[in-house]
């Protein structure tokens, strides 16, 4: 049976098509890129951070106005002077509240003769209460040395920042799939110049052999163009390897299984980069970094409002409405409670409203620390704000002069190309004619090789170059707009 089911096994892929390769999934740069912003967990931590601000914003509008609406309901039963000495009417009448575990309510009862037993001996006092209590406070600060407006304009800095570290979060993300891209894009762009080259070394070959044949050529040269040749396949297969693991990188990035196919030309712009100022200028109004280090210091002002807003005089309205029989006095802070069982007995409304009016005089210096420690916090930030502006200037200088480098490389790359090109023509003609060595030919294929090949390297490289400054701009490359 086993052998039976080994045997169907290699029958079955003996039926399959050999090296089956997996399906390849065909990206723009544009694709890639949105793939990899709905995948990364960068730019999903920034929208939750985006969506907490909001809500903090929420909450610091609130607190212009404050409201609260409460409600209980209580049972409980006591038990007085367990252990002490007998209690009498007139020994509570003479001292209430002086005994362990005996209140007011309870005195109140049994001078009011409204007990349901009277202690004479050794007889403990017990009682049972119901309290009930709904209320409604309502609070308004007046005045309170601009501390809520303050946290307000704070939480709405916050909340501008958390949406500008989206888009910054964004074009770092954009950034490293456009060079990972392109990085990929460089392998397969010389691979297929190789390749190229590989299709004359063949033909080559093939006119070496012919002559070899005919007797027309030594036996060396049929061995050197198969060994030039054999070279040149090493070479595609090693492109052609490191591709792949690049491919490999760039999937994992984009959070897919699939095997990628990159189809983006590495079309070159006609002339350089812009001059740098206009540069500079431009990224400084829209690199998402530098427009966040301003929010937080704008934010950071509003912090030293509300740690200067304590040495201000604090001036409140409230007011407190309840209904129970468990009524609260908020000038005081004491309360009434009746001594019944049902908690719903002898309820009552209650209004209270009023003005109040504080000031801290002396707090250990802890007003002053706290305006010390917020403005140090104001100064370090301002210190970020200019080295947001130099990193964004540094970047913008890079990359244009790293566009520039390029194409001043590129230039004398195409005289070059046609230099050699009419080189392997004539040498060609002359080792038909038997006038030229075969090393002859094949070098001058390998010299046209090379320069094509630094040609397609430079292309992918102008390519991204433009998408580097691109980023240091502050734009998502790889995105509309």
């Amino acid at each position: 049976m086993r052998a039976a089911r080994i045997a169907a096994a290699l029958v079955l892929a003996a039926l399959l098509p050999a090296g089956a390769a997996r399906a390849q999934r065909r990206l723009t740069l544009e694709e890639a890129v949105d793939l990899a912003l709905k995948a990364d967990p960068v730019v999903a931590e920034a929208r939750i951070g985006k969506d907490r601000s909001k809500l903090q914003v929420l909450r610091s509008q609130l607190d212009r106005v404050s409201i609260t609406v409460d409600g209980s309901i209580r049972e409980q039963f006591n038990k007085g002077n367990i252990g002490g000495p007998p209690i009498t009417i007139s020994q509570c009448a003479t001292a209430t509240g002086t005994f362990a575990g005996l209140g007011d309510p309870l005195c109140g009862k049994l001078l009011g003769g409204t007990a349901s037993q009277v202690l004479y001996g050794d007889q403990q006092p017990e009682y049972s209460q119901g309290l009930s209590n709904l209320s409604a406070t309502v609070n308004v600060p007046l005045f309170s040395g601009f501390k809520v407006s303050s946290n307000v304009a704070q939480k709405q800095r916050l909340d501008e920042a958390a949406g500008v570290q989206i888009r910054q979060a964004r074009k770092d993300t954009a950034l490293a799939v456009a060079r990972a891209y392109w990085a990929v894009r460089r392998l397969e762009l010389a691979r297929d110049v190789v390749t190229v080259a590989l299709g004359r070394l063949r033909d080559s070959e093939a006119v070496a052999g012919a002559r070899f044949q005919a007797g027309l050529a030594p036996p060396i040269d049929r061995n050197r163009a198969l060994s030039r040749r054999l070279q040149q396949e090493a070479t595609v297969n090693d492109l052609t390897g490191q591709a792949r693991e690049q491919a490999a990188q760039l999937a994992g990035l984009l959070g897919i299984d699939d095997d990628v196919a990159l189809v983006d030309a590495p079309e070159v712009q006609p002339g350089g980069p812009p001059s740098l100022d206009d540069l500079v200028r431009q990224a400084e109004r829209t690199r998402p970094e530098l427009a966040r280090a301003r929010l937080l210091h704008a934010a950071q002002e509003q912090v030293v409002r509300i740690a200067r807003a304590d040495w201000f005089p604090q001036l409140g309205a409230y007011g407190y409405f309840q209904y129970g029989n468990n009524q609260y006095n908020p000038a005081s802070g004491a309360r009434s409670f009746g001594t019944d069982t049902n908690p719903f007995s002898n309820a009552s409304l209650g209004l209270s409203v009023g003005l109040s009016l504080s000031m801290n005089f002396f707090n250990m210096f802890t007003t002053y620390t706290t305006v010390g420690d917020a403005r140090f916090e104001l100064a370090r930030l301002e210190q970020e704000i200019r080295l947001a502006r130099r990193t964004v200037t540094i970047d913008v200088r890079v990359a244009r002069e790293r566009l520039a480098h390029l194409y001043a490389q590129r230039a004398p790359l195409l005289g070059a190309l046609d230099v050699v090109r009419d080189n392997v023509a004539i040498i060609e003609a002359r080792y038909k004619n038997g006038e030229a060595l075969v090393i002859e030919v094949f070098d001058a294929q390998v010299d046209l090789a090379n320069v094509e090949r630094q040609l397609a390297d430079l292309s992918a490289q102008i390519r991204l170059g433009w998408l580097e400054l691109q980023a240091a701009l502050g734009d998502t490359v790889g995105q509309p707009g």
